[in-house]
């Protein structure tokens, strides 16, 4: 799924499902445990039928509720769009098997990106998706997706983020923005939280937000 996030959203504070994973994770622990016990009840004696039952129900109603409370709170990963030629990139079409493209539409493509990112700044938007970039620039979503992933050698979540860190460095050495704070010049440049633009700053730069800015 992490790879999926990464190929079709420009951001993921509000997508990943690193809780589903750590609950599954929690809740399969405990289980066995519990169904230890259990074995050892029935062989030994040990324990009681109470303590083990009422443990397993127990651990299973809490699992259930945390499911759905989190459940509710996860922002819709997959949303279908009304246009059907326009649709999120799954893991085993990223391989594009079967998909033709030839060279000299791919440098199009490529051309016609960059002029779009440059013109219309779409990065702006913290929450830019794969599908939506898409539908801008009139390309199919796995052609966009191939042409990201082999032309400029990055996933969608790093390239939509590499524009946005270098419109940040853009307007720390302009004037017209000294007054601002690095926060608001990070929300302006279209990252959603701190501490992804902390994060993906200090992986695309090597340095912090605010050892780039003393340097300048």
């Amino acid at each position: 799924m992490d790879i999926n996030i990464f190929n079709n959203f420009s951001s993921y504070e509000n997508v990943n499902l690193d809780w589903l994973r750590k609950l599954v994770y929690t809740f399969g622990a405990i289980w066995t445990v519990l169904m230890i016990f259990t074995t050892v009840h029935h062989i030994f004696g040990m324990f009681t039928w109470i303590f083990c039952t009422h443990g397993l129900s127990l651990s299973l109603s809490v699992f259930i509720i945390l499911i759905g409370y989190f459940g509710l709170r996860q922002k819709e990963i997959f949303i279908q769009y009304h246009d059907n030629r326009v649709e999120y990139v799954t893991e085993p079409k990223t391989k594009y098997a079967g998909v033709v493209l030839k060279e000299s539409e791919a440098k199009k493509y490529v051309s016609q990106i960059r002029h779009f990112m440059s013109k219309e700044k779409p990065y702006l938007d913290a929450n830019l998706s794969l599908p939506e970039l898409a539908n801008k620039l009139h390309i199919p979503s796995h052609h966009l997706s191939r042409v990201i992933n082999e032309q400029f050698n990055l996933n969608f979540f790093d390239f939509i983020n590499q524009y946005r860190v270098d419109e940040v460095k853009s307007r720390m050495k302009n004037p017209e923005f000294e007054n601002l704070s690095l926060l608001g010049i990070a929300f302006d440049s279209g990252f959603n939280t701190k501490s992804a633009f902390n994060r993906v700053f200090k992986k695309m730069t090597g340095f912090t937000p605010s050892e780039f800015r003393n340097q300048i």
